[in-house]
């Protein structure tokens, strides 16, 4: 690991909804959005708002932008930062988003409904950049470029969800977000991060939020994990780096590094997910 021209830089990494404000400053709040850098290749995981930030980035880096935008699923805070991507309104960029559809609706219609007028002032036929919508399934494989290959994998979440694998050279990395731990898909999703380098989970919640101890309301059913998950996942995959993600709306600063704390100590290659942190591949 080391080649500068391989990164991942984290956008948005909470859950839910946007959680502004002095006590998440550190880790941030915007909702997920991911960028990952494969030699001269631009991929984009997710659209919630920090799509936003990395927009502006990308628009002070590069003159003209061509990229890939994979989206997991279009519950609100995956896609709610799409229609502020600066890129988009420009014409000369070019953009691929793939994602999955309903039984009910296209991918594509999913992303124009949010952005009808009775939402939102400019609508999806209005943007300049060239957008090209590709519907996507689970367990299909996607060749990007010779060295370049997404593979999806389904996750338990309610209305559905695409976990990614993306295999570059001899890097993989494992986009596994919006999972509630299961049986059922236990198995398939071990074999879908099997020697990942790096593995982006759903760890949303502490084993007593999950499970309810104390008091609290039990999260089981609501379509997320938790830290101690996925360890399991990580070391059944013989995955490397663990990345926690889709930080819970309640969690600050301080809660998350005690999380982040009691992670390394059953597993010393785990970090919680900051606004702004770059890992290089």
């Amino acid at each position: 690991m080391g080649e500068k021209n391989a990164s991942i830089t984290f956008y948005g990494v909470r859950g839910s909804i946007p959680t502004p404000g002095k006590d998440t400053a550190e880790f941030g709040g915007n909702t997920s959005c991911v960028e990952v850098l494969l030699g001269s290749k631009l991929f984009i995981l997710d659209a919630g708002t920090g799509i936003r930030a990395l927009g502006d980035s990308l628009l002070k880096r590069y003159q003209k932008i061509n990229g890939d935008i994979f989206i997991t699923h279009t519950h609100w805070d995956h896609i709610q930062g799409f229609p502020f991507f600066g890129p988009v309104f420009l014409e000369g960029n070019s953009f691929r988003i793939f994602g999955p559809g309903k039984k009910d609706a296209s991918f594509e219609d999913l992303l124009r409904n949010q952005m009808h007028s009775h939402f939102f002032p400019v609508q999806i036929e209005h943007l300049k950049a060239h957008l090209e919508f590709i519907q996507i399934e689970d367990k299909q494989k996607i060749q990007l470029d010779d060295d370049i290959t997404v593979m999806t994998s389904a996750t338990n979440h309610p209305g559905g969800c695409l976990s990614y694998r993306i295999q570059y050279k001899n890097y993989i990395i494992c986009y596994l977000t919006d999972t509630e731990h299961s049986a059922k898909t236990f198995e398939s999703l071990v074999s879908h991060a099997k020697n990942a380098d790096i593995i982006i989970y759903d760890a949303t919640y502490t084993e007593e939020e999950y499970h309810g101890y104390n008091g609290r309301t039990s999260k089981k059913g609501w379509g997320h994990s938790t830290w101690l998950e996925g360890i399991k996942l990580c070391r059944a995959a013989g995955g490397k780096k663990l990345v926690l993600f889709h930080h819970d709306i309640h969690h600050t600063d301080s809660d998350m590094k005690a999380i982040e704390k009691a992670a390394k100590e059953v597993y010393p290659d785990t970090i919680a997910a900051r606004e702004g942190m770059t890992i290089y591949l």
